[in-house]
């Protein structure tokens, strides 16, 4: 499987360096009220078993309602990612393309969609980005992409995921995929990441 990463636009290194988690990185960093303000996916308190139990079903955190520590760490090594905790996001528009995971600060997302070619930064007030695109054996662009970047109060950042287009008569052009965007402003409960 080969790696395109985009570096005429964002930093992107060619791996992710391994690095070791501070003090106390294994315990979950959330912030206070948690488990409390997580929902199920679909917005409800949780479903019932099969079988009717009352079984609550597992619950996904809310990034908005249970914020990550204010703790800064490096980025977690690619290892570190198996343990990630699945998220929810403010809003997602891109039905079941794109999937968020957590660890620590650390907020990955994982998006799939066909002729992947540039990611770029729109804008941002902090940096530490980091971008993925993976191609298939015989594929000419990538079919997923990863992008990795911390969430902390204060940061604002808009990211772009750019594919190609075929056109008529063989033609070519650029069409815009997704657009992620992340603010924690100051007076702000949590952050606010989205993915249209």
């Amino acid at each position: 499987m080969g790696t395109v990463l985009v570096g005429a636009f964002v930093p992107a290194q060619a791996a992710e360096p391994p690095s070791a988690p501070p003090a106390g990185a294994d315990r979950a960093a959330v912030g206070p009220g948690a488990e409390t303000a997580a929902v199920a996916p679909n917005g409800g308190a949780g479903a019932a078993a099969p079988g009717g139990e009352g079984a609550a079903a597992p619950r996904v955190r809310v990034l908005e309602e249970a914020p990550p520590a204010p703790e800064r760490t490096p980025r977690p090594a690619a290892a570190e990612w198996d343990a990630a905790e699945p998220v929810e996001l403010a809003r997602d528009r891109s039905g079941a393309a794109c999937k968020a995971r957590m660890r620590r600060e650390w907020l990955r997302i994982d998006c799939k969609g066909p002729s992947l070619a540039v990611v770029r930064t729109l804008g941002a007030s902090a940096g530490e980005e980091w971008f993925r695109l993976d191609q298939q054996p015989n594929d000419e662009l990538a079919s997923s992409v990863s992008v990795v970047f911390p969430v902390r109060l204060g940061d604002r950042r808009v990211m772009e995921i750019i594919s190609v287009s075929f056109e008529y008569r063989g033609e070519t052009g650029m069409t815009t995929s997704f657009v992620i965007s992340e603010q924690w402003l100051n007076g702000d409960a949590g952050p606010l990441v989205s993915v249209l």
